[in-house]
């Protein structure tokens, strides 16, 4: 295997914390939203992590990693009128993509009203297929809405596989780290006639590291689009902010904003 270049390798081992959104949460039921969090130092040049809002990415945190992410996002279910509220994800990586396969598990709380009485859990597996020069390629699968409870019982299991390729081009101001992620689920695409039902779909996504904290990302299924931007702390090692919003054109007439702060260790 060739050797990777200095940006790709400093991003994977920062990581990617994976914050799936529950389908029984208030947020988006379909992707999962990743928080950059810088947790190693980077060269002078290296970008951020190139984050996707809105779509799932194959390329996990290290094994050993744990988080903890709190989502505020208004309003609830993007549906007109119902509030805000809040989901707490809870996580955990195991094992390593690069020498074999990383496992990650997380319990979701999908509201703050009403703590702990809706919830469910999830699980998704990521390897990668190759790297060399500037670039890696990773594929996942992600099972979701598993063992749910309370509200959360209402809304089927999803799963869903994806592949998405990191890479950097040379700038001036240094390395700029890419990242696309394609993919396909059972329940991805809402539909577009207003009643929010979820079906299967493709969707996809593409990340940009802006500055040495900042990324900015892109995304879609079927139906709708999401913008979204990603800021690690470097004063806090492991902490990291996304800001966001689902169907920007209220396609679907679920426009929703969505805060999440996380924290790996």
């Amino acid at each position: 295997m060739k050797r990777t270049n200095s940006i790709i390798l400093a991003g994977f081992l920062a990581g990617s914390v994976p914050l799936a959104a529950s389908a029984g949460g208030m947020t988006e039921v379909a992707p999962a939203v990743t928080v950059a969090a810088a947790t190693t130092a980077a060269p002078a040049t290296t970008k951020a992590f190139p984050a996707i809002f809105g779509a799932n990415s194959a390329i996990p945190a290290p094994g050993g990693t744990g988080y903890a992410a709190l989502t505020f996002a208004t309003p609830r279910r993007g549906i007109a009128g119902s509030g805000a509220d809040g989901d707490l994800a809870l996580g955990y990586v195991l094992g390593s993509p690069v020498t074999g396969l990383s496992v990650t598990g997380g319990l979701n709380i999908t509201s703050l009203k009403d703590f702990g009485e809706d919830g469910s859990v999830d699980i998704s597996v990521a390897r990668m297929l190759r790297a060399g020069g500037n670039s890696a390629t990773f594929v996942g699968a992600s099972a979701g809405n598993l063992l749910a409870w309370g509200s959360a019982k209402s809304d089927d299991e999803s799963v869903s596989a994806y592949v998405s390729h990191l890479m950097t081009v040379n700038a001036t101001s240094g390395e700029i780290p890419m990242q696309f992620t394609l993919g396909y689920g059972n329940n991805t695409t809402r539909a577009d006639d207003g009643t929010g039902t979820m079906g299967e779909g493709f969707f996809a996504g593409f990340g940009l590291g802006l500055t040495d904290v900042l990324s900015a990302s892109v995304s879609a299924t079927e139906t709708q689009a999401n913008i979204g931007v990603a800021l690690a702390v470097p004063q806090v090692p492991g902490l990291g902010i996304s800001l966001g919003v689902y169907d920007v054109t209220d396609n679907t007439d679920r426009q929703q904003t969505a805060l999440t702060v996380g924290f790996s260790f």
